[in-house]
Order: structure tokens, then sequence, then C-alpha cells
């Protein structure tokens, strides 16, 4: 039997989807880490460099609140095609949409941390 005329199942999309998304997780989780890493061994109060467990539990404490927000790129992929219709993004969306992302995260990481005394 020729499988060629069978259109993929609504599944096939979302699972796609969610394994473009997942494969860029690692590097999200790089730039987010440098991000706050810099913050801390740029700020004017850590000598020589050397800064608190604190500051360094509060960058994990911003990456697992950061893995929930970039859960939010398939989430709202699977929502626009659920509630809105649409159609699957493609690559070139969901690249837009991940740098933006990675960008924001990195400026949020930078003016959240240089707040905290």
């Amino acid at each position: 039997m020729d499988n060629s005329n069978i259109q993929d199942k609504p599944e096939d999309g979302f699972n796609s989807a969610i394994k473009w998304w997942e494969r860029k997780r690692l590097w999200y989780n790089l730039i987010t880490l440098v991000g706050g890493l810099l913050v801390v061994l740029l700020r004017g109060d850590v000598p020589n460099g050397i800064s608190s467990y604190s500051d360094f539990y509060m960058i994990l404490f911003w990456l697992f609140g950061a893995n929930i927000f970039f859960t939010c790129g398939w989430g709202i992929e699977a929502l626009s095609v659920y509630y809105l219709k649409t159609k699957y993004f493609g690559n070139g969306l969901r690249t837009l949409l991940f740098v933006l992302g990675s960008v924001f995260s990195f400026f949020w990481m930078f003016i959240l941390t240089r707040s905290i005394q």
C-alpha cells in the first residue's frame, strides 16, 4: 500500500514544533547563563570578580523561570494552531521568535540583576 498520499496528522506538526523548540533550549540556556554571569562579574561591588553564592543561586532561579517562559515558544504555536486555526509556524518565524526571546531574556536578566543590591 502506498502511504505517500496520506496526510500528516496534526500531532505530527505539534511534535515537530516541540522538537524544533527543544533542540534550541540548550542554546537559550547558554545565552541566558552567559548574560547572568556577565552581570555578576561586571558588577562594581564584586571584588576581583569573585561573587557570593547568593548571586549564583539567583542566576539558577532566573534560569528556571526563563525556561518556563521558553516553553511559551511552542505553547504559543500550539495555541495559535488550536484556537486561531493557523498553520504551524515555519522555521523562519520560529527562529525570529527564538532570537527575540533570547535577546529579551538577556536584557531582562541584566536589568533584574543590576537592580538587586
